[in-house]
This record gives C-alpha cells, structure tokens and sequence, in this order.
C-alpha cells in the first residue's frame, strides 16, 4: 500500500479513514470476509480499531479467527502503570517465543484486550534489528502526543497471529513508515573485533569541515563537540550530535571512497532512516553496500549495536523495504558488504570488508580497495 500518496491525497486528520477503506477492501478481497462482520472499534483511547467479528456473533462463525484489520489515530498520555491481571489475559499466544504485544504501546494511549495480539518477543521488546526500530517508532508517537500513529497486521493463514506489521508515525508534515515481521528468530551477526585489525587511514581535517554547514544547528554542535571534545558538551548535546556525527561519517565515507575511484550508486536521503547507508561501484565493477558509523571519542572504534549488526545479515539486506536494494533492483547475491567506521577526535577511518554476509574481512592497505576479488579466495 502506498501510504505516502494517501497522505498526500488529502488534510492529514483524514488519513485514518482513507487509508483504513483501502485496509478493508484489500482483507475482503484477499480473506473472502463478509463486508457486514467489519466493525470499527473506539475503545475510547483516542484509536480506532478495524476489527473482523468472523462470523462469531452469528450462527455460521468463518474458519479464520476474529482478529484486528488495522488501527489509526492519534497517540495520547499512556497509562501510569501496567495492569499485569489484563496483560496475562487474552490472547495466549500459541507460540512458546510470543508476547502478548501491543498494537498501540501503553506510554501512546494504548491499552488491553482488543490492543493485544501475539507478536513475536524479539520484535516487541526490541531486542532485534526490526524491534529496535519498531521500538523508535513507538517512542517517536509517545514523545509528541497528538501524532498519527498506525499498525496494520497483515496475516498469513486463518490464525489471529498477523505475519507482519506495517506501522506509520507522523513527524511533524511527514509520514514515516516500516514494515516488520513479526518473528521471534535473532539474526545471526557478523564478528566486529575484526574491524580492530583493520589499518586507520588518515583523513585530513579540512576535507571534515568541508563536509560542514557552520550555519546549520546541528552542524554547529558537531564542529564545537569536534573541537573542543565531547566531554565538554551536556548529555542533551551529546545526544543531539550522534545523528550527525552518523550524517557527516557517511560524507566523509563518500569523499575518501571517491578518491579510490569508489563512486556513489545511491545515498539516503529523506526522512525515516533506515536502509543501507550507501551503495558503491568500486573500479573493478563490485557493488558494494556501506554502513558507516562515526565516533568524537578519540582512540575508540565506533560500536555497531545487535541491530546494526543485524543490518548487514543477507536476509535485512534483502528485505522489501531496503529503499537503496529496491532502487537499484538488487538483492544479497549481487553485492558485497563494508562496515566503515570514521573516528573524528583522531582523523581516521577503518573499513572491513564481507564477500558472504557471515564474515568480515579486515582492510589492511588501501590496495585492497582496487579490487575486491581477493575476498572470494578467502
């Protein structure tokens, strides 16, 4: 479904209703439902709930289970505290790895009962790549009461589990958007250690203010916490300046690939940050997918979390909603992987390279940069 042209088509407040017609018109033609069983639910939290009664307030109940179509509205002032006697109620999910997950999160307004639907544990307490982000998205809705927020399940079989999940969050007059799968299986990660034995290439500090608009806030804050170190920034600042610490890596990482002869496919650009970073074509016609990171803490290596990790797993390389794979018409098969890593207090970058997506390979010269058919022989 093509949410962005919905939320471009009219005001904003209507958007609920607009794109929860096309959510019911796809469920029956895809469900073969009853048009009549479609309820919309206000359990009075400010959500409403596209619901399918199945057939189970008449004689003939269908042979799929009443479940939630999908849910709109705007977030609110969440509960204080959680009722545990509710949340151990219904449903019991069949699966051993399954939580009860909220649809809304309690801290947007959400609550219990029809709120509630299996959901896999990894996916809702965050502790994967897709919980990660789903997780920003809730908190995203909470912090700015009176936002959009949606969750549309979709489902694979006749069970109340949906498969997947795609979920919206407005940011002030834009519309973000992910999709998830709602599964409980860790991706496998690749060993970071090896990025330590890769050499630290020197970066001159004119090409990092090049790479500066000192008229911009958020690049104003970089060039102090740059120059005068991070410690003398507050918390608040410290985390104010990691996004563009990340923002002005991935520049960096195009100026010093550039001068290798690694030239730019595709970049990130616009709102909802997620994707590979860049993509490159190196001089012997290698497509390479790039996540960067970037430190102001001298003599450290920027840390990838589980999540970011996760990103450079084939399976999140290949997902649907990878902008930069889908663009470009690739998938895990045509491309090679680096994790590259920019240190600003000692004017460095480290890059390690991976042929397979399970193994990392350290770069130890810039001519190994030239051509990349060494890591095959690995």
């Amino acid at each position: 479904m093509d949410y962005q042209q919905v939320w471009r088509a009219g005001r904003h407040d209507e958007f609920g209703s607009r794109a929860s017609e096309q959510w019911i018109a796809d469920y029956l033609s895809v469900v073969g439902a009853t048009p009549s069983d479609i309820v919309i639910v206000d359990p009075g939290n400010h959500f409403n709930y596209v619901f399918d009664l199945a057939g189970s307030l008449g004689g003939s109940p269908c042979s799929w289970s009443p479940r939630v179509v999908g849910v709109w509205g705007c977030s609110q002032p969440g509960l204080a505290e959680r009722e545990d006697g509710r949340q151990r109620g219904h449903p019991r999910p069949s699966r051993r790895e399954d939580d009860r997950g909220h649809l809304i999160a309690l801290a947007s307004g959400g609550g219990y009962d029809i709120n509630l639907v299996p959901m896999g544990s990894l996916l809702n307490r965050g502790q994967s790549e897709e919980g990660a982000r789903f997780r920003a998205m809730e908190r995203q809705a909470a912090a700015a009461p009176g936002s959009l927020f949606f969750i549309r399940p979709l489902y694979d079989d006749d069970t109340a589990r949906p498969s997947r999940f795609e979920v919206g969050v407005q940011e002030e007059d834009t519309l973000q958007v992910e999709s998830f799968v709602n599964s409980s299986t860790r991706v496998a990660t690749m060993p970071l250690a090896v990025l330590r034995r890769s050499a630290a290439f020197p970066i001159s500090s004119e090409v990092v203010a090049g790479c500066l608009a000192p008229e911009a806030p958020g690049d104003a804050l970089f060039l102090r916490g740059w120059r005068t170190g991070i410690a003398n920034l507050s918390r608040g600042e410290r985390n104010a300046v990691a996004g563009v610490t990340g923002h002005v890596a991935e520049s960096v990482a195009e100026l010093m690939l550039d001068r290798l002869d690694w030239r730019v496919l595709w970049h990130f650009e616009g709102p909802g940050r997620h994707g590979v970073d860049l993509v490159f074509l190196t001089p012997d016609d290698k497509v390479v997918v790039v996540e960067v990171k970037g430190t102001l803490v001298g003599g450290t290596i920027p840390r990838l979390t589980r999540r970011q990790l996760a990103q450079m797993s084939d399976a999140w390389i290949d997902k649907r909603d990878n902008p930069g794979m889908a663009e470009l018409e690739l998938n895990s098969t045509d491309v090679y992987g680096a994790v590259l890593a920019v240190n600003f207090r000692d004017l460095s970058w480290r890059v390690a390279l991976t042929a397979d997506f399970a193994t990392l390979h350290p770069v130890e010269a810039l001519e190994q940069l030239a051509a990349l058919d060494w890591l095959q022989e690995r």
